[in-house]
């Protein structure tokens, strides 16, 4: 079975992957992208990172944390 790569399903952002672009977690939040970073960044958010300066939010946590709940 060959090695996963970055540009992996799991690691990919789109409709149908379990990570949602920053921007549109943003949005959801009524916040800045900005602070989603940070959010990813000290572990509120739990995400992974697409590249240099990319992050990828977990949809399914950022849903938890909208409606209260604990995401990480």
């Amino acid at each position: 079975m060959p090695l996963a790569t970055r540009t992996d399903r799991a690691h990919s952002i789109g409709p149908a992957s379990p990570l949602m672009p920053v921007d549109e977690a943003a949005a959801l939040l009524g916040c800045s992208p900005r602070t989603i970073q940070r959010r990813a960044a000290d572990g509120t958010l739990p995400a992974h990172r697409i590249g240099a300066r990319t992050w990828g939010i977990d949809r399914t946590a950022l849903d938890t944390y909208r409606h209260g709940g604990t995401a990480a």
